[in-house]
């Protein structure tokens, strides 16, 4: 059974409860403060850049509506038109807006990547400038680049933003846009900013009048729902909230940390409490580190509150002509100085109408008395028309009949209106710097260079608007490289705009916000594409950036084609390695199927081996089917061949195997034959060894024979003392 507590004990809780709610209260009280000492400094910023800018405003305002045909001030229209009298407007100025308009969207600048240091490469800028090329594609970053430039031409300013969001689908991953701002005078700036492009600015507001009933969808919690006029808090402007709508702010500010940061003797840089111990810095210093805070807000309350990523406020405004006089911005744009000229221009053909409108209605002159009978058609003769028209006959005072009414015929002045009109048309075409030339009209030039050459002085004299457009897109360049390793930080393939608008695919990681090694990201995102070879790390290096101003993609094409036809006459075996790329470039219909099956004829060493897009990919299948059937083919031929050969190589076997039994056959015969030769002359060798003994035998007794009747004779007649000795010999002999 639980015990029961008793009154000190109950005491000491209570207490315990009252301190903790007392607590919170002070907690949420000290918020309060704190929001209301923020509030409080916001719209103080608020009310001085609407001071600031009010003169500005009101002159940009005037350029709008001028541009959009209000180009009569209000007391001389309302006294013409009481009168009757024509208020012609002959604008003039919207073709030269839309020629200088469409002349940059023409030449629409281009953002470049390239590395800075610290590790940066080309390969990795490239990557990055497809990932801005991404972001451009992706957020039709070209309505935002051409409405700030339309609202920099007719008010001399206009802004681009960069917005982040989620990616569609169930991911955490997140997308960069680039937006644009409608409306120009919905963004108050900090006007101590002195950069060009303002990247400098410690605060930006973007305002947005929100009808009542949609606040309430969208902020169903919010304060501003229970006041019905924002003049009951006190000091907070009536504007910010009225019976209709509820004037909502995002509030843009910079914060700055001051921090120290150390050189070791290594050379590497750390923060002073990041130093090992044990180690003196070579140097320090003091380092300000600013970060962009969000903050949405109605002047009551914050709605809603994010850390943005980068450094620059993106908000980033796109300046006309921005000159300080006496320490007051002057911003104007392109109509500002043709205002006047434009108003004298509307004013002589107004003038010159009214000349004409009024020639036939010239009085009629006639005696006192003449038009009494059919008055009401005399009155009525310059509306309508009438057969015929009676006079009464008046006497004059000498008995004379008065003569017939007639027209005071006078020429009005129509010649010196027009004189008067092409006057202010010149002075037109002179403060804008545009002449006829510039916008197609025929001239007295009859070389196509001294056209071009009057043409380009139209555009040098419009050049600094394009090129201011090309300075506020550099600074955003510098936001999207800044925010992209913050943004994407985790391993994912990336879809790389090339300068070409074709597509490829990309594996990036940033090895400075994730724990994966190259290799780990590599093996990763291999798990989704086979086909990846190479990670990019977008984490490492600093890159810097550069606008190119020049022909858009579509006029590059075109320059493009005629340059590679130019080549192709001057050397046609070009179309055999990049005959793709010309027919590719061209506009006519199927251009692009026939550059994909000229492609197919490339040598396969000639392609990029590092696109990794499927039409790329399926290129090389193709290929490698190609290659493959070929080889297969000359496997083929080459199989023939050798059965041709393997044939023929059987009939000379056999042919040699008859010729051997043949040669052998013939050597046993001759063997045979030279066997019964060498026993033949072995035989005939021995018959004639025999007769030779034979005859050498005959020969032998022959010749002793004569020997011995010589000798025999010699005896006969030899002196007797040779008897005895001849006796012997013949007895000798004869033995």
């Amino acid at each position: 059974m639980a015990k029961k507590p008793n009154s000190a004990q109950n005491q000491v809780e209570a207490d315990g409860v009252r301190r903790a709610t007392s607590n919170e209260d002070a907690k949420k009280a000290l918020e309060k403060l704190e929001t209301q000492k923020f509030l409080r400094t916001a719209l103080t910023r608020f009310k001085i850049a609407s001071e600031h800018e009010s003169k500005t405003r009101k002159e940009s305002l005037d350029d709008w509506k001028f541009s959009m045909g209000e180009q009569w001030t209000a007391d001389i229209q309302s006294q013409r038109v009481a009168d009757g009298r024509p208020c012609l407007v002959m604008d003039h100025l919207k073709q030269s807006v839309k020629q200088v308009g469409n002349e940059m969207r023409q030449q629409r600048p281009a953002v470049q990547i390239n590395p800075a240091g610290d590790g940066a490469t080309r390969e990795v800028a490239d990557v990055l400038q497809g990932m801005v090329r991404h972001v451009e594609l992706q957020s039709e970053a070209e309505v935002a680049y051409d409405f700030a430039g339309e609202h920099m031409l007719r008010g001399g300013l206009g802004w681009l933003r960069v917005m982040t969001d989620w990616a569609p689908g169930l991911t955490f991953e997140q997308d960069i846009k680039i937006s644009h701002v409608r409306n120009p005078f919905t963004v108050y700036s900090d006007p101590s900013a002195m950069e060009p492009d303002r990247s400098d600015a410690k605060w930006r507001f973007v305002i947005e009048d929100i009808a009542r009933d949609e606040y309430k969808l969208q902020y169903p919690d919010s304060e501003a729902n229970s006041l019905v006029d924002f003049a009951s808090v006190g000091d907070i402007a009536s504007a910010w909230g009225t019976k209709d709508a509820i004037r909502v702010a995002e509030y843009f500010h910079v914060e700055q940390e001051k921090k120290t940061i150390c050189k070791l003797p290594d050379g590497s840089v750390v923060e002073k409490k990041d130093v090992p111990e044990g180690i003196e810095p070579v140097d320090q210093r003091d380092y300000f580190e600013k970060k962009v805070v969000w903050t949405k807000h109605n002047a009551i309350e914050i709605l809603e509150e994010a850390e943005w990523p980068g450094s620059i406020i993106p908000v980033i405004p796109v300046l006309g002509d921005d000159i300080d006089v006496d320490g007051r911005q002057h911003i104007s744009g392109l109509v500002r100085n043709a205002k006047d000229p434009q108003r004298m221009y509307n004013y002589q053909c107004s003038a010159a109408t009214e000349l004409s409108a009024l020639a036939p209605r010239a009085p009629f002159i006639g005696a006192k008395g003449q038009f009494k009978s059919s008055e009401s058609q005399w009155k009525s003769l310059n509306q309508k028309n009438f057969a015929y028209l009676e006079y009464d006959n008046v006497l004059l005072p000498g008995g004379q009949a008065a003569p017939p009414p007639e027209r005071n015929v006078a020429e009005p002045p129509i010649q010196a209106a027009v004189l008067l009109m092409r006057a202010a048309g010149e002075d037109l075409k002179a403060s804008i710097g545009i002449y006829d030339a510039s916008l197609g009209a025929p001239g007295p030039e009859q070389s196509g260079k001294a056209i071009l050459a009057r043409q380009k002085q139209g555009d040098l004299a419009t050049l600094n608007f394009s090129d201011n457009l090309a300075r506020a897109i550099r600074c955003v360049g510098r936001i999207l490289i800044e925010i992209i390793p913050k943004i994407y930080t985790e391993p994912r393939i990336q879809r790389i705009i090339n300068p070409d608008q074709s597509v490829t695919n990309k594996a990036i990681f940033n090895s400075g916000a994730s724990d994966y090694a190259p290799e780990e990201a590599l093996g990763l995102l291999q798990e989704q594409d086979k086909g990846i070879a190479e990670v990019f790390d977008i984490g490492v290096g600093r890159y810097d950036v550069t606008v190119s101003v020049g022909p858009s993609y579509q006029s590059k094409r075109q320059e493009a084609v005629a340059s590679m036809q130019e080549l192709v006459a001057a050397y046609p075996e070009i179309m055999q390695v990049a005959g793709d790329l010309l027919i590719g470039n061209m506009d006519w219909p199927y251009a692009h199927e026939v550059a994909k099956r000229l492609k197919k004829t490339i040598p396969p060493n000639l392609i990029d081996e590092n696109d990794q897009s499927p039409e790329a990919k399926m290129q090389q299948l193709e290929q490698q089917v190609t290659q493959l059937t070929q080889q297969s083919q000359q496997a083929q031929e080459a199989l023939q061949q050798a059965h041709q050969i393997i044939q023929t190589k059987t009939v000379e076997n056999n042919a040699k195997v008859h010729v051997e039994q043949i040669r052998a056959n013939t050597q046993l015969a001759l063997a045979k034959l030279d066997k019964e030769v060498k026993l033949a002359v072995a035989e005939s060798a021995a018959k004639v060894q025999n007769a030779g003994m034979r005859s050498k035998l005959e020969t032998d007794v022959y010749l002793a024979t004569h020997d011995a009747a010589h000798e025999l004779a010699m005896a006969k007649t030899a002196p007797p003392e040779e008897t005895e000795d001849s006796g012997e010999g013949a007895s000798n002999g004869q033995a």
